[in-house]
């Protein structure tokens, strides 16, 4: 990405995008600011290098490079600097109309100084300019501060995500039933699966993060940089999708992650939820995860309920919070 200076804190805190040269300094900020989430989601410093660089070397250059003189570049990563030292970060993802922020972090001791508003700010700014419609984040439900100022920038919550966590080897799997099956989903099965969200996802959230058949679809530049291992689940009743889940793993380190689990309301009493969240573990176990979260909406209390009957303990909960821009 480009060098260009974008503007300074009152204390000299300068932001910019990130290079790979900060690399050093990313890994050492990262497990001061995200400790708590750590605990959750595991931190693998081996992987996290191999992703930056395989976004910064020669093919993930030319990527990005492209993606930039065509006007859509799919991923904005900014830090701050302060004494020549990266002391915060943010990343914007573009999701069609909608950025989402994530990775939103600053050094202790930098804290209270405005840095991480200033960051935010640059952010919003860069959403704007590239003339999507709103801007998305989680942030945890007991950061406060975090949520405080968020508030002051026009953001509101919409959504609680509730993360519940359990060790691939004491996680009870239900007992398989002759009616559901779970399988991979096939590129056949995309109408029916777009329908199936649509009929049983929160039309609301649906609105905000702008959802269409692309969503379904893995982007081009994370198929090319191969992040993670992704598969996509659905289950079958009768001849007829009924459910929908994806899963996601990295290393043996990190904990592998189930979520977006769909069902429609009516066939949920049919174990539809229970024999994704079970394909789910399989597919996580083969990749060598200890451990494994489900994403669960907190109003989601009948699918809370068979987490915990299945060996899964709530660990964090997100609230999510949008600004039109």
């Amino acid at each position: 990405m480009g060098k260009a200076e974008l503007g300074k804190t009152n204390d000299n805190v300068l932001v910019r995008d990130f290079r790979k040269s900060d690399l050093n300094d990313l890994l050492d900020l990262l497990p001061k600011c995200f400790a708590k989430e750590f605990e959750v989601t595991g931190f693998d410093p081996d992987h996290t290098r191999d992703m930056v660089n395989r976004a910064y070397g020669i093919t993930g250059r030319l990527f990005l490079g492209l993606s930039r003189l065509c006007g859509k570049e799919p991923i904005k990563f900014l830090v701050a600097e302060a004494d020549s030292e990266v002391v915060g970060t943010t990343i914007v993802n573009s999701r069609g109309k909608v950025g989402y922020i994530s990775a939103v972090m600053v050094h202790p001791d930098y804290r209270r100084r405005g840095v991480a508003t200033r960051l935010m700010k640059n952010a919003i700014e860069y959403v704007q300019k590239k003339r999507m419609s709103r801007t998305v984040l989680h942030v945890e439900s007991t950061n406060t501060p975090a949520i405080s100022a968020y508030t002051k920038l026009g953001f509101r919550a919409f959504e609680h995500i509730a993360y519940f966590v359990g060790e691939t080897d004491s996680t009870r799997a239900p007992e398989e039933t002759n009616e559901v099956k779970a399988r991979p989903f096939q590129e056949d099965d995309l109408d029916e699966v777009y329908n199936l969200i649509r009929a049983s996802e929160d039309p609301n959230r649906l609105r905000i993060f702008d959802f269409s058949k692309k969503n379904l679809k893995t982007p081009f530049w994370q198929r090319l940089l191969h992040y993670s291992t992704q598969k996509k689940i659905v289950a079958v009743l009768d001849g007829k999708i009924v459910g929908y889940a994806e899963t996601s793993y990295t290393t043996p380190k990190e904990t592998g992650s189930i979520s977006s689990i769909q069902a429609f309301a009516q066939d949920r009493s049919s174990g539809i939820e229970r024999a994704l969240i079970s394909e789910g573990i399989k597919e996580i176990r083969k990749g060598g995860a200890n451990r494994i979260r489900v994403m669960v909406a907190s109003s989601k209390q009948e699918l809370i309920e068979k987490l915990k009957s299945m060996g899964f303990r709530e660990s964090l909960v997100m609230d999510g919070m949008f600004v039109e821009v």
